[in-house]
Order: C-alpha cells, then sequence, then structure tokens
C-alpha cells in the first residue's frame, strides 16, 4: 500500500515506519525538517530507502502546508493515513499550543485525507482520554470529564472529532498506554514516563557514589499501584494489524492486559541499575521526607496523577483483533521489565 505517516520522526512513529517498509509498503512522511529524518533512514536498510517519499509539511499550517503540486500528485493515490503526530506536553502554559497541535492538526490532516481520497485513517490517541476515572472502555469518552493536564483533554476532543468522519473515511483510533523500549531489545528513544523515574535514580546513584556513604533516598511513588507499561513493539503490532484486519469506527486499546505494579517497576530498576539505596514510599508518608528529598522528588510531581491511580482498561475490541488475526496477547514479565531498564542504560 501507500500510506502517509505523520510523527515518523518521533519514537512511535519511527518504529511504525521500519514495519510498514519491511512488509514492503511505501510510506510518504509528513515531515517540517528534512534533518530529522536521519533517524528514520537509520532504521532502515539502504535498499529499501526508495520505499520512502518525503513530504514537506506542517501540522500548524492550512493544508498541512503541502504543496498545490504534491497534493495533486497525490490524490487517489494514498491508500491509508497513520496520524500519530502529537504534542506531548503537560505544562497548562502551554495549552493553546498543546490544542493547536492536537486538535486543530488533527481536523488539517483529516481534511487532507479527505482531499486526497483517502479511505482509511488511523489515528492514535491515548488510553488516558478517561479523565480522572480508573476505568477505560474502547468507546469515546466524554469532553466534559475531569482531565489530569490539557493533554489528555485534547486527544479527548481529538477522537471525538476523528469519529466525526466517519462518513467519509474508514475512521480507527489506537490509545496506547505508557509507550517503553522494545520488549526484546529493550531500545528506546524516548525521555518520558518511565524515562523520568530511571533518569531521576540514575542520578541519584551518581550522587551516592559521589558522597561515598550508604544514604537510602526516598522517592513518593505508590508501591501496589500498576502502570500500564507497553512496549514499542506491541503498539506496532497492533498499529499494523489495524491496517489490514481492523474494523471501522472502532477503539483499539493498546494497553496490557497485566500490567506490573511500581513495587515490580522499581525491583527492576534497582537491580538493572545495580543501585539500591533508593526506596519508594506513599504519598501518605511526604511529611516525613527531607528537604534535600523533597527536591529530588520535584521531576516526578508531573507523574503524580499516573503514579497515584491504578486504571483498568477494557480490552475486547483488541483480544478479538488479536484473536483474529491469530496474534499473541502482550506477556510482559520481570525479565521484560529488566531488559527495558538495561536497554535505557545502554541508550
Amino acid at each position: 500500500m501507500n500510506i502517509f505517516i505523520t510523527g515518523a520522526t518521533g519514537f512511535l512513529g519511527t518504529n511504525l515506519v521500519q514495519r510498514l517498509v519491511n512488509e514492503g509498503h511505501n510510506v510518504y512522511l509528513l515531515v517540517r525538517n528534512k534533518r530529522k529524518l536521519e533517524g528514520v533512514y537509520n532504521q532502515v536498510p539502504n535498499t529499501q530507502h526508495d520505499q520512502i517519499n518525503v513530504v514537506e509539511g506542517d501540522l500548524l499550517d492550512q493544508g498541512l502546508g503541502i504543496s498545490p503540486d504534491t497534493t495533486k500528485q497525490l490524490q487517489g493515490k494514498i491508500d491509508a493515513v497513520y496520524h500519530t503526530a502529537a504534542y506531548l506536553s503537560f505544562d497548562e502554559s502551554e495549552r493553546d499550543l498543546v490544542f493547536d497541535i492536537n486538535l486543530k492538526g488533527t481536523e488539517r490532516v483529516l481534511e487532507v485525507a479527505k482531499q486526497l481520497q483517502v479511505k482509511k485513517f488511523i489515528h492514535v490517541s491515548t488510553a488516558y482520554t478517561l479523565g480522572e476515572s480508573t476505568e477505560g472502555y474502547e468507546k469515546l469518552h466524554s469532553t466534559d470529564n475531569d482531565f489530569v493536564n490539557a493533554y489528555e483533554e485534547s486527544k479527548c476532543h481529538a477522537e471525538h472529532l476523528v469519529m466525526s468522519y466517519e462518513d467519509d473515511l474508514d475512521v480507527i483510533i489506537v490509545r496506547p498506554a505508557i509507550i517503553i523500549g522494545d520488549s526484546a531489545t529493550g531500545e528506546a528513544d524516548t525521555t518520558f514516563g518511565l524515562y523520568g523515574i530511571l533518569r531521576t535514580v540514575q542520578l541519584l546513584k551518581k550522587r551516592a557514589e559521589r558522597k561515598e556513604n550508604d544514604q537510602v533516598y526516598r522517592l513518593l511513588i505508590e508501591r501496589d499501584t500498576v502502570s500500564n507499561l507497553v512496549p514499542v513493539n506491541f503498539i506496532i503490532d497492533v498499529l499494523a494489524l489495524s491496517l489490514t484486519a481492523g474494523e471501522a469506527s472502532t477503539i483499539y486499546h493498546a494497553t496490557n492486559p497485566n500490567p506490573p505494579t511500581n513495587g515490580q517497576i522499581f525491583k527492576a530498576i534497582k537491580d538493572g541499575l545495580d543501585f539500591h539505596q533508593v526506596e519508594i514510599v506513599s504519598y501518605e508518608d511526604e511529611r516525613l521526607l527531607t528537604e534535600e528529598e523533597k527536591k529530588l522528588n520535584q521531576p516526578l510531581e508531573v507523574f503524580k496523577q499516573y503514579l497515584n491511580r491504578s486504571i483498568t482498561f477494557n480490552r475486547d475490541n483488541t483480544k478479538k483483533l488479536l484473536n483474529e488475526t491469530n496474534q499473541e496477547d502482550l506477556n510482559m514479565d520481570e525479565q521484560v521489565l529488566l531488559r527495558i531498564v538495561q536497554g535505557f542504560i545502554k541508550s
């Protein structure tokens, strides 16, 4: 197929391009800066570079900033669109930019897809469009919910927008949870989510080595809360299956059926980094922290709503998709967690 992709230079997008090219598809990548394509080309053998086509443009521009000549050339030629581009920021001061990229940008991509006479539109959202609820279903969530941040809110509005185009396009929404590295290699090109915690513990290890003492540092993370970590390769599996076997007007949760507890995750972190002078304590014990520990916990504050809340995600649509295509579901054990930590160390 000929497949148009936004966000191809991101962590998820790069892995998606690699999979699609390996499966023999031709990809058309919307890029603002060609220099960012180096990482994409590095993931694809030289013999397959001719399957990669560059479309210069920008999500912030009308018509995605694609030239009229290019639009004419692509009209009727593109079989499917993967819209993976998004602006991931929890900074409330960037609310307008978050909505412009995640909502208005999605509208611009949808309009271009219609103009190009595309049949299938696969939108990559987030499993956290459910607001402050603790149960997520494979259906649209209310835009009137209380949201943790503008990012979640913008993605929820974008989902409703995508579904409003179901008479013009075969729309599919895939909702990943917290994306981590490849389950087989541990490799990851991201600094968000779990990797913020890993960086914090790594810095604590360096601090302890400088001080040459046995001080134990405390981090505010709920031990028994589960964190829905999902290896990037499983998310790519769901995205690839959505292209060939996904049902129109359907939402798929690319989530972990058996997510690890923070206690299990932290054991892997301490073992993988070979640093045991750190422990996690409940937010109820925040008052016991020293001033030094309070400062060390500040970078984790942005993740408080995620580290302190277990969420159950319904996966009926996803399980049906996997069963119908004879694909195995995600099974992430302690060895995979350790591999992810080791992949962080290597990078």
